[in-house]
């Protein structure tokens, strides 16, 4: 089975790091996100992997050499068109299954069981505030409807950014009708609006709800899936490069040839090149050869 991963974005909500550096390569708990994802897929044996590429492309597919016995292809989205078309690049007019994983989360679930299904699944999640998402309506178990980002919403199951299909050309016929007619929700050719005209040619979809949705794609919840992941080990990650002199660190994510002397660091993720002196610092990102010194 293929897998797609759109990570094509500028990653705007996290600049001005995502300037230099891809969002999807963006350290946390010592890894890129994108390592994150792909050693799951590895796990589920999931080894064909399709990456659309844009912004700062060529990041991606330097770090990706790091994989052994992955077959990688990399597709460029050259024009900033929304999430399903960047997805169609990717899909062959097939009857094959295709699993679609967003770059800017790192999801915790069974994926055998995710891909095992007979209809096509959906990963959604209970939320407080679901007008900000793609949201799901069920009836009998089934996906009756899908929105995005409802004014009203009628549900709280919202959409989190990893979907198995049963039929590349389900999808792929979904966006081109999207396309051809020039259907577009907030001037993007939606992945939900092709699902809806999939659900109206009666293709079955199925929602299957994830507990550990960890985002990574703004500043607050970085912090939040660094802390979750380090808790659960050795409260931090430190580059063997690091020169760390006199200081206390918790729950950091210290990336290659940061130098930290005589300070204190809670939830801090700094990226190459830092260097923090004579600091208490909670809850920040470090940028790109930063430096911090009174």
């Amino acid at each position: 089975m293929k897998a797609i991963i759109p990570v094509a974005g500028h990653g705007t909500r996290l600049e001005p790091h995502t300037l230099s550096l891809q969002k999807c390569l963006f350290p946390v708990a010592g890894r890129p996100v994108l390592q994150h994802i792909i050693d799951k897929l590895i796990n589920a044996n999931i080894i064909d992997i399709t990456l659309i590429i844009g912004h700062l492309g060529e990041q991606v597919r330097d770090f990706c050499k790091i994989f052994d016995n992955v077959n990688f292809s990399f597709i460029e989205q050259t024009e900033r068109l929304g999430l399903g078309h960047a997805v169609q690049l990717g899909l062959e007019p097939i009857n094959d299954p295709v699993l679609i994983v967003l770059g800017d989360s790192i999801l915790e679930l069974d994926y055998f069981k995710f891909i095992s299904s007979i209809t096509s699944n959906l990963g959604v999640k209970k939320v407080p505030d679901p007008e900000r998402f793609g949201i799901v309506e069920l009836s009998n178990d089934e996906v009756i409807s899908v929105i995005e980002k409802p004014t009203h919403p009628i549900s709280d199951l919202a959409l989190i950014g990893i979907y198995f299909i049963t039929s590349q050309n389900d999808l792929y016929n979904g966006i081109k009708h999207l396309i051809d007619h020039s259907i577009t929700t907030n001037n993007e050719y939606q992945l939900t609006d092709a699902f809806s005209i999939m659900i109206n040619n009666n293709h079955k979809f199925t929602a299957f709800e994830i507990d550990n949705c960890l985002d990574c794609g703004i500043p607050e919840t970085v912090f939040a899936t660094n802390k979750k992941i380090l808790s659960r080990g050795n409260l931090n990650s430190i580059d063997s490069s690091a020169v760390i002199e006199n200081s206390k660190l918790e729950y950091c994510s210290i990336s290659k040839d940061c130098v930290i002397i005589d300070s204190i660091l809670h939830n801090v993720i700094m990226l190459p090149g830092g260097r923090i002196i004579n600091q208490k610092i909670e809850d920040k990102i470090v940028g790109l050869n930063q430096i911090i010194d009174n």
